[in-house]
């Protein structure tokens, strides 16, 4: 099975009449994609959901194998869209998720968990993909395997494409850590509060900390070197898709962890790096870590849901109830290198008995069309980017959100 799952391209976007789309195209989707939907639907609380858009209000309602689309509000849950918003949802432009997390959420009745299953079964409809049911993700592997750099590519391939995930041990040294270590304190003065590219958070004892610097590589001739070397330039390779590393911007986040944060960003609930949207034009990205210092459960470690990237289920804040997914831990020493896929579900845990330094990177698919795409990620940065966000990142990054 092949990591790249993308089905669309910026270019073939189409706006969406809103009376047409949910009178006549969305029910033809719906009743086409029945055998993708109805599966997975069972297992969901599906109540009749109101969407209005611009005032405009249609009900979505499970009558028991499939979908039916009514005019007017009948729904015992209402999302209340703009017309920009409705198109960006139908585009895979935007989530339920991202309108949460920018402040946008307008829901009078029901809650996110309501919007959330019916955007699954929006989902399914209009790209085609089936609603996860339990049993439909398994593997032949022990998904809590862990490979050295001396493991062959291939190898490694068939382990990401089933679990979603990769633990490389030892592929940095401890004298390297140190030394990207070291660089920390020089770059800190060099962000401040309001920089997009800075995060601060604060802890339990009123005291302010920096805890991510993009852009990183700039103050770190250490960091810029490692990253360039074709030790680590060799994991954008495995997947065998073409994966490209970062080359202009900001290419690295410098994470610490402190302990007892109460304010800000800085450990981040469950989530997929597509849950604000644009999965069907670039998964799956590659993000990678690098161990600067060692993690477990007492120090942030990061944990992932194996084969959340072959299973349509809610994209954030948690893993979607009834899943019958496991969460592993991802314990790590210093050097060793955590690759996720921007499918797979994942999440950081917030340290209680050391702090923890990381590195954050990541590889991409080239776009199918660089200028649309550019265009696109331009106008929904500028969106993001006028509220505080909560599961979001700064304009650019290439995927995680740890």
């Amino acid at each position: 099975m092949s990591v790249d799952l993308r089905t669309r391209s910026d270019a073939e976007q189409a706006p969406i009449e809103t009376a047409s789309f949910f009178g006549e195209t969305l029910p033809g989707l719906f009743d086409n994609h029945q055998a993708l939907i109805e599966p997975g639907a069972r297992a969901l609380e599906l109540v009749p959901f109101c969407i209005e858009t611009d005032g405009e209000p249609w009900t979505l309602t499970w009558n028991g194998d499939r979908v039916a689309v009514s005019a007017g509000n009948q729904g015992k849950a209402r999302a209340r869209l703009t017309a920009p918003q409705w198109s960006d949802l139908v585009n895979d432009q935007s989530t339920p998720v991202a309108l949460m997390s920018n402040r946008l959420l307008d829901m009078p009745e029901g809650g996110l968990p309501d919007f959330l299953n019916w955007w699954l079964v929006l989902r399914a409809a209009l790209d085609g993909r089936r609603i996860y049911a339990r049993g439909d993700v398994d593997f032949d592997t022990d998904v809590r395997r862990s490979f050295k750099p001396e493991d062959s590519d291939e190898d490694m391939r068939a382990f990401l494409e089933q679990a979603g995930y990769l633990h490389i041990r030892g592929l940095f040294s401890r004298e390297e850590m140190a030394a990207v270590e070291a660089d920390y304190p020089g770059a800190a003065p060099h962000y401040e509060k309001g920089d997009p590219k800075a995060w601060f958070a604060t802890t339990h004892d009123g005291e302010e900390h920096l805890v991510r610097m993009e852009g990183f590589e700039r103050y770190s001739e250490t960091t810029r070197a490692l990253i360039d070397e074709d030790r680590f330039l060799r994991i954008g390779r495995i997947p065998g898709v073409g994966h490209e590393p970062r080359r202009t911007g900001a290419r690295v986040g410098a994470l610490i962890k402190p302990i007892g944060v109460v304010k800000g960003i800085s450990d981040v609930p469950w989530h997929k790096d597509c849950s604000l949207g644009r999965h069907s034009y670039e998964c799956c990205s590659l993000t990678v870590g690098i161990s600067v210092t060692g993690a477990d459960a007492g120090s942030g470690q990061l944990r992932v849901v194996p084969g959340t990237h072959r299973a349509l289920v809610w994209p954030a804040p948690c893993v979607q109830p009834g899943l019958d997914l496991e969460p592993i831990d991802l314990p790590t020493k210093t050097g060793d290198v955590t690759v996720h896929l921007s499918c797979t579900q994942h999440m950081s845990q917030p340290p209680v008995k050391s702090t923890r330094k990381v590195l954050y990177t990541g590889f991409a698919q080239p776009p199918t069309d660089p200028e649309a795409a550019e265009r696109n990620r331009k106008r929904l940065n500028e969106v993001r980017s006028k509220t505080h966000t909560s599961v979001s990142q700064p304009p650019g990054h290439v995927g995680n959100r740890n």
